[in-house]
């Protein structure tokens, strides 16, 4: 029998400010159900030796700190070949530009909570198969593409007032795009969508309790994206 992979599940934030919790356990059953991989759960990117030793990464994560020396571990490992599937807040990176470069993008703002219609880029991508447009209820992330070498695979477009009280131009906002990084393979899936929380899950804790709400997940097609998008992290299929 072949041994089996080894996936890092980073998932969590100071903040608490999502339903961490649901997120980690539904992301470890998506492992759990591709069979032959084994996922270690973390708070961090600090386990320099469990980035390295992985065959692959998911997380959703915000205002994490990361060190310079967790950053360049990550971003030798992705050189090397590995894969990280990121999602949602993932991209909320308390200004570390070290991490935004080696994700592709950082946070920006988001709209209040509503629905909207997703449009598929690439429709012949494997990715993607099957997918048409669709329309999903979510908090919208906005994000400052910094990478040059990203291929958007999903966007929508909106412009108003985000939630942080800037006013944004009306333009398409990427929600899904993949970048290689090196030349072995590594790269990253990046899917912000798949906001949840509980009532007492919020940016602040004086802030007001929020309607309790699991966002599009458990739906389709949003987990056909989170499924593939670990899919292709773990080189389960050749997307």
């Amino acid at each position: 029998m072949a041994a089996p992979l080894v996936a890092n599940l980073i998932c969590g934030s100071p903040w608490r400010n999502h339903d961490y919790d649901f997120a980690r356990l539904h992301l470890g059953k998506v492992l759990y159900d591709l069979n032959g991989i084994r996922t270690d759960c973390w708070q961090d990117f600090e386990d320099g030796a469990a980035i390295a030793g992985a065959d692959l990464l998911v997380t959703y994560t915000s205002q994490i700190p990361v060190t310079d020396k967790a950053s360049t571990t990550l971003r030798c490992w992705l050189e090397r070949g590995g894969r990280w599937f990121a999602m949602h807040s993932s991209s909320s990176l308390a200004g570390n530009m070290a991490m935004a470069q080696i994700l592709g993008c950082q946070f920006i703002d988001h709209p209040p909570y509503h629905e909207f219609k997703v449009q598929v880029m690439k429709p012949e991508d494997p990715l993607l198969a099957g997918i048409a447009d669709f329309s999903v209820s979510d908090e919208m992330h906005c994000v400052d593409v910094v990478a040059k070498n990203v291929e958007v695979l999903l966007q929508a477009r909106w412009g108003g007032r985000g939630v942080l009280g800037a006013i944004h131009e009306e333009r398409d906002r990427p929600l899904m795009y993949r970048r290689a990084i090196g030349d072995a393979g590594g790269g990253v899936v990046y899917l912000a969508l798949g906001h949840a929380n509980r009532p007492y899950d919020k940016p602040r804790p004086e802030s007001a309790d929020q309607p309790d709400s699991r966002g599009p997940w458990g739906s389709e097609p949003f987990d056909t994206l989170v499924r593939r998008g670990i899919e292709w992290a773990a080189r389960r299929k050749d997307f």
